[in-house]
């Protein structure tokens, strides 16, 4: 079989604070899998096949990457299996567009998409497009599970973790078992992506710290936020891989890749404890040098001084906890079970370590008053008293798979058209809050957002001045060593861009 993987062309608010600029490691892991099983496999990054294209969107947003019509060109004549990845739910209008392209030049092929977007909302995804089918949850197994049933002639219907069309109708078979065994699944395929796009431009989710490749120790999260897609896509089963497995894959980067830096995409990767220190010891005694990230966030629980100290011995230098609120009603509401006072102590010991630390707050869920967020102020406060460096502020947004978008969806409270997938990018786009508190305002919001911010960096400047002079050299030199500054340089990065192409388009229309 001819299977054509396909990572659609990326949508960027103007403000947007998170840089998405990453390798698809989700893509190349299906990519190997299907491939490893004997099927010609090809891979589309439009991202990474056009990195340095761009074009202005609608809603004061840019699309980078090739555009819609080069990538439907580009797919094989041959490919009877077109696999689409969906990850983010704000992103749908631009996937569906495309969608809708290759249905048009490919009339017979087998048209499936696959991500977060789509396991949360398969049955929505299949009747508002071209799909044949969707494949819900983990990939990889799944993926090879229709391709050979295409390639038999076989129905749908006895595959687990698959959604299809049949006829007027769209069947939603049961979910497929995780993969208990991650040693047993093939790297990523990055060989069949255009990696080096990445690798030659330090591109990827982390703090550039050179040739960065992701990589993942586990996969899953054990527990239950309420505004977390998590325990849809992947349950609560949280699965690590064996410390030797892991390092093995990361020598071969090095070899293979010149990699320097390994930005771990892990939902909670420092779980156990026991864990965490077997890794980082088996780095130095097997006299690895690199550096790594945990950009995603992660708990706390298992680091104290003597991981933190370890994890910075073995190269880790940025951290990411989220702890998204101090309030413990809030906490409470969201089923977010953490320790503050824990915390606290955890980011001690990390910035005594000399960890760069960044932590996440979450604002405007359901409920949430101006006294919860008063409370959250403090605990803002004394984070950037522990030592943390960085501070992002988000916005609740309902993502689909969440158990909060399910009970907003049952008050009625959320209409399911394109203004609501856009209204999604407000998590991250501080232009476009949005409240789904009965009791703060969206202009509230946007404020209340602004001044936490403003609260962490005062307190933290004014206790570690050096660290302001620190900002404005890397920001100056372009050597970021903190997700703030990589914010910074991207916002004006993007910027630049939308500034180029509007006195282009001038520059044309008065020719």
């Amino acid at each position: 079989m001819t299977v054509c993987l396909i990572r659609p062309p990326i949508v960027l608010p103007k403000w947007n604070q998170a840089a998405l600029f990453t390798p698809p490691i989700g893509l190349a892991y299906v990519a190997a899998s299907v491939r490893d099983a004997g099927h010609s496999v090809h891979v589309i990054d439009a991202l990474g096949e056009g990195i340095d294209v761009v074009e202005a969107g609608e809603r004061d947003c840019f699309l980078y990457g090739l555009p819609l019509q080069e990538v439907v060109e580009r797919i094989p004549d041959a490919a009877t299996v077109i696999g689409v990845s969906s990850a983010f739910s704000f992103e749908w209008p631009a996937n569906r567009a495309l969608i809708s392209l290759i249905r048009r030049r490919f009339p017979s092929a087998l048209l499936i998409a696959g991500g977060e977007h789509i396991t949360a909302m398969p049955e929505a995804s299949l009747a508002a497009s071209e799909l044949d089918a969707a494949v819900l949850g983990e990939g990889e197994e799944t993926t090879l599970a229709i391709v050979e049933a295409s390639k038999n002639g076989a129905d749908l219907s006895a595959i687990p973790g698959v959604a299809f069309k049949n006829g007027d109708s769209i069947v939603v078979n049961p979910r497929r078992n995780r993969i208990r065994d991650l040693d047993s699944i093939p790297w990523p395929a990055w060989d069949l992506l255009p990696i080096d796009a990445y690798l030659d431009r330090n591109l990827g989710f982390g703090v550039d710290r050179g040739r960065a490749i992701p990589v993942l120790a586990s996969r899953g999260c054990p527990y239950q936020c309420t505004f977390c897609s998590s325990p849809n896509m992947w349950t609560t089963r949280w699965v690590v891989r064996s410390v030797a497995g892991l390092l093995d894959e990361l020598a071969f980067y090095q070899d293979r890749y010149a990699v320097t830096n390994f930005d771990f995409y892990d939902l909670t990767a420092i779980v156990k404890k026991r864990w965490i220190v077997e890794f980082c010891e088996e780095i130095l005694r097997r006299r690895m040098t690199f550096t790594w990230q945990l950009p995603s966030g992660t708990r706390s629980e298992a680091i104290d001084s003597e991981v933190a100290s370890l994890l910075y011995r073995s190269g880790c230098r940025n951290l990411s906890y989220a702890p998204e609120s101090g309030s413990p009603n809030t906490l409470k509401r969201i089923k977010k079970k953490i320790d503050p006072e824990r915390m606290l102590q955890s980011i001690r010991a990390s910035s005594a370590a000399k960890i760069n630390i960044k932590f996440n707050i979450m604002i405007g869920f359901p409920g949430e008053t101006h006294r919860d967020v008063l409370t959250t102020y403090r605990f803002i406060a004394r984070m950037a008293l522990a030592g943390a460096h960085d501070l992002s502020i988000w916005a609740f947004s309902p993502y689909p798979g969440s158990a909060l978008f399910d009970e907003l969806r049952e008050r009625g409270g959320l209409k399911f058209d394109d203004d609501y997938y856009d209204s999604l990018r407000s998590y991250a786009d501080a232009s476009r809050t949005i409240s789904y508190s009965e009791n703060i305002s969206d202009r509230a919001l946007k404020m209340l957002r602004l001044i936490g911010l403003m609260i962490f960096y005062c307190v933290a400047w004014s206790r570690r001045p050096l660290r302001v002079v620190r900002m404005a050299t890397n920001l100056i030199t372009e050597r970021p060593e903190s997700r703030s500054e990589m914010a910074i340089m991207g916002i004006l990065r993007r910027r630049r861009i939308g500034k180029a192409r509007v006195t282009n388009m001038s520059g044309s229309k008065s020719t």
